[in-house]
């Protein structure tokens, strides 16, 4: 890993109590710890030394520690530097401890103690302090905090952060596999496969999910399980409190005479059956051996086997449940329920794993260790400043409706910044200054070396953004062609209009974040030839607005599908047209296409005008029997002579009209059926074939 060389200090500026925290059991052993880098991962790497002198090496684990501390643990001889082998008892474990004690070589040199276990990840936190020349003070610190269990004297201090993973395996358990007993010539039935645990080859446990005390079963500590209670239930057991894993050296000298009193030990094992059933989890039930057991092994089982059958009874399906009786001594426990994997296989219901693992792993690498020497006791924390540069810098409108803390309305206040080191700076909260004053605080994600991060620290109105959203569809490729269907390669586009406003007295630089609709593609953005970066997923458009004055944002994305178009309808042939007009194929297609066209126009038109003519048939119509009521009306009145006359020339006129556009109708139901054949004919000639090689061209047609 690559050094963070520009750190100007290293200094602890304040020591808070961390009695929050759970504190960690510590390794003990009689060697000198010289350093602690603690990584973002949750573990942290601590070296040790000792003394040529020294004969036997004494290490005292915590049970809780030794998977972690098995698979990381080296010790060195410095002077010729070969690892030294490593002999310890097998699981020995005594009041949550398992001790190591290693004869060494008679002749060795100082040795170094290397392992890697569990800690609380550090945290970064980032300063910004900005000027009128477009850069920027930029001040990292990182936040340590001792849990571990042991004061940290005059050891150097480091932090780090790297894409390594970082997990639980079960090294320190006996793993026996069963085999079948065969012979010579004998005859032999085939074994079926044994049942078991899923635990018992399993790399991992997720977590634990509680513990119960003897107490908390309702038993007397010192009572004995003969062999046959290991299938015993719990129906005669009153279960008391959920206690808390307490894997301490502590000795419990007390004895109860009696069980106690059920408190609230029934409510947790209810609330755990709720919550397994919920998530359909499976878990691990692990007994615990007690003093005065006369058979460790069945008497942890049995312990197993009751909480089992209470959950059992609770609803939570047998299969989800393994039981294991340990058969060893626990310090406080004589249960413990450990979370597996979902039942069947597979990820846990409601855990995206990998946008865990996409948003959560540090990105690249960074690696600082102090050159001085500090003390942290245990459950303090430190400030250590691991970064002091100039970087450029600068003040624009941010607009992010694409976030959950986003807004849709308003754009915020932002820093744009880079990154000036060599090393990734990770992700975590920015305070920011301007002019002694301060302006707010923001959270980013990691920065790569010397890449642009965006960082919102307030939410200002001066930037409003008005959205409108349209979707259309358009022909880009034909495929085939038979009978007037035409299969087609058509694009589904969403338009994104963005009308930005800027009512303040200064232009304004605004970055605008769009995320693509799921399936969709990226086609263009039409404003100031606007050529957009990526963050988060999600593209980045910049945009400048004039005081006082505002701009449009067009973005345009589509989705391919496939879409057969009937060109014997008017909605198709205006589909084919609109696509023939922003496409160029060659001819002949093309000349068919338009005649076709053109052919369905003139038939529209034909139709229209039959339309009008029909209209205007049936006003005549109406307007003839009016006049004929009028006529008669007026035979009995001797004065209406002239009118009679009047009227009889108009009704007169109006015939010859209706009989003229009669014929007129008729000649175009013959001109238009002429038409309508001859474009059903140009239709059954035109056709378009996917060659046998290519499904998806179009190269053939007649």
């Amino acid at each position: 890993m690559t050094r963070l060389t520009r750190a100007v200090s290293f200094a602890i500026v304040a020591s808070l109590s961390a009695g929050c925290a759970s504190t960690i059991p510590p390794v003990v052993t009689d060697t000198q710890l010289g350093t602690v880098v603690i990584y973002r991962n949750g573990v942290a790497y601590f070296e040790r030394s000792a003394p040529a002198a020294q004969k036997t090496l004494t290490l005292r684990v915590p049970a809780a520690r030794v998977d972690d501390f098995l698979k990381s643990l080296s010790v060195i001889d410095e002077d010729s530097g070969k690892a030294l082998p490593i002999s310890y008892p097998t699981l020995q474990v005594y009041h949550g401890y398992t001790n190591m004690a290693i004869t060494l070589p008679a002749a060795h040199g100082p040795l170094l103690i290397t392992y890697v276990t569990e800690s609380p990840a550090w945290k970064p936190s980032y300063r910004v302090v900005l000027d009128d020349r477009g850069e920027a003070t930029l001040q990292g610190w990182a936040v340590v905090d001792n849990v571990s269990g042991e004061d940290w004297k005059q050891v150097r201090v480091g932090v780090g952060s790297t894409s390594a993973l970082s997990f639980r395996y079960d090294l320190h358990s006996v793993r026996l596999v069963r085999r079948q007993t065969l012979g010579g010539a004998e005859a032999l039935a085939a074994a079926p496969p044994t049942g078991g645990s899923a635990y018992a080859v399993a790399t991992k446990k997720v977590r634990m999910l509680g513990s119960l005390s003897q107490a908390d079963l309702g038993l007397p500590q010192t009572e004995v399980f003969p062999e046959e209670m290991a299938t015993a239930t719990a129906r005669d057991y009153a279960p008391g409190p959920a206690a808390e894993l307490d894997e301490s050296d502590q000795e419990q000298t007390e004895t109860l005479a009696a069980p106690p009193a059920p408190r609230r030990g029934t409510s947790y094992l209810r609330g755990l059956a709720t919550k397994l059933k919920n998530n359909n989890t499976r878990v691990r039930i692990e007994g615990y051996a007690q003093r005065g057991d006369a058979d460790t092994k069945s008497a942890s089982l049995a312990r197993a086997n009751r909480v089992r059958e209470q959950l059992v009874k609770m609803g939570v399906p047998m299969a989800n449940i393994d039981v294991v009786g340990t058969g060893t001594m626990g310090s406080r426990d004589a249960v413990r329920i450990l979370e597996g994997e979902a039942a069947g296989g597979g990820a846990r219901p409601g855990f995206d794993h990998t946008v865990a693992a996409r948003d959560t792993q540090p990105l690249g690498q960074a690696h600082f260790v102090s050159r001085h020497t500090l003390t942290i006791e245990d459950k303090h924390s430190a400030m250590v400043s691991i970064l002091k540069q100039q970087t450029k810098a600068k003040r624009v409108y941010y607009y992010d409706p694409v976030s959950e803390r986003g807004s849709k309305r308003y754009a915020f206040n932002a820093v744009h910044i880079t990154n000036p080191t060599d090393n990734t700076l990770d992700s975590g909260p920015f305070t920011v200054y301007a002019a002694g004053q301060f302006l707010g605080e923001g959270l980013s994600e990691a920065i790569v070396p010397h890449g642009q991060a965006f960082v919102p620290y307030a939410l200002d109105r001066a930037i409003i953004v008005e959205t409108k959203h349209k979707r259309r569809e358009e022909i880009q490729r034909l495929l085939t062609i038979v009978r007037g269907i035409v299969s087609t390669e058509t694009r589904r586009i969403r338009t994104t209009t963005l009308s930005i406003s800027n009512r303040s007295k200064l232009a304004a630089e605004v970055f605008v974040r769009h995320k693509l609709t799921q399936g969709f593609e990226l086609a263009t953005a039409h404003q100031q030839n606007a050529q957009p970066d990526k963050l988060g997923g999600a593209y980045l458009f910049p945009i400048t607005v004039p005081a006082g004055d505002a701009v449009e944002l067009t973005i345009e994305e589509w989705t391919p599908l496939m879409k057969t178009v009937d060109i014997r309808t008017h909605t198709g042939i205006q589909e084919m047209a609109l696509f023939l007009k922003k496409r160029n194929i060659q001819p002949p297609l093309r000349d068919k296409l338009d005649d076709i066209i053109r052919t369905h126009m003139r038939s529209a038109d034909l139709s229209e005008r039959q339309r009008t003519l029909r209209d205007q048939m049936e006003m005549y119509r109406t307007r003839e029997q009016e006049l004929g009521h009028q006529l008669s009306r007026l035979r009995k009145v001797p004065q209406a002579a002239k009118l009679r006359t009047h009227l009889s020339e108009k009704m007169a006129e109006i015939s010859d009209k209706l009989q003229q556009a009669t014929l007129a109708l008729s000649d175009l139901s013959g001109e238009q059926m002429t038409i309508r054949i001859a474009l059903q004919d140009k239709l059954a000639e035109l056709t378009l074939k996917r060659p046998a090689n290519n499904p998806t061209s179009t190269v053939a047609h007649k």
